[in-house]
């Protein structure tokens, strides 16, 4: 049971020091988590933008289409 505590106890400080060793790179973890937040909003006001376009009477189905590429190029580079 002492080698299992052991074991577990250097797997803990293993993390700690990849942990550090990932903040020296320059990730920040909660940076990440906020800027997926971002891309998830933004995806959500495109999706609404080519709903409105599309329920229009007549719908703009050229503008939707280009609202659609703008949404793809957008998750490509996010």
């Amino acid at each position: 049971m002492a080698n299992v505590n052991a074991a577990v106890q250097r797997l803990m400080d293993m993390r700690v020091e990849l942990d550090e060793a990932i903040r020296l790179l320059g990730y920040d973890p909660a940076a990440a988590d906020r800027q997926q937040a971002g891309i998830a909003e933004r995806m959500f006001l495109h999706l609404q933008d080519i709903q409105a376009v599309l329920y229009q009477e007549p719908p703009n189905v050229d503008y939707a289409q280009r609202l659609v590429s703008e949404a793809i190029k957008f998750c490509k580079t996010g």
